[in-house]
């Protein structure tokens, strides 16, 4: 389990998102959401 501590909310929301067993998300799109070459990107 990461810490959660650091996260900012919208990490925490696809965090969230990527353990519900009712929604599609997966590590992929943490990784796009940590990619600035992706549209999805968290930063800035």
């Amino acid at each position: 389990m990461p810490d959660t501590s650091n996260m900012s909310q919208e990490e925490l929301n696809v965090w969230s998102d990527i353990n519900n067993p009712n929604n599609d998300a997966d590590m992929d799109d943490w990784a796009d959401a940590h990619n600035p070459n992706n549209d999805d990107y968290l930063g800035d």
